[in-house]
């Protein structure tokens, strides 16, 4: 599934859900689009920012502590 923003050519905006682009694509040539707003069917896909997912934090380095290397340092556990 695919949400895309749309806009009717009234300016009204409104989410939309589809199987795919070419769903899109083929509802939007049937004419089968149509504003919840205002019923409109002249339909074009709105600005959409990407979908960008969060990323874990990088770790952090090393101290250069000795006790880094046998598991005791005295750093763990600090965020």
């Amino acid at each position: 599934m695919i949400v895309f923003s749309l806009q009717c050519s009234k300016g009204h905006a409104f989410d939309e859900w589809f199987s795919s682009s070419d769903d899109y694509m083929e509802q939007k040539k049937k004419k089968k689009l149509a504003c919840p707003t205002c019923g409109d069917k002249k339909v074009e896909k709105g600005l959409m920012a990407p979908s960008v997912g969060k990323s874990a934090p990088a770790p952090a380095p090393a101290c250069g502590a000795p006790a880094c290397s046998n598991g005791a340092c005295p750093m763990s556990g600090i965020k």
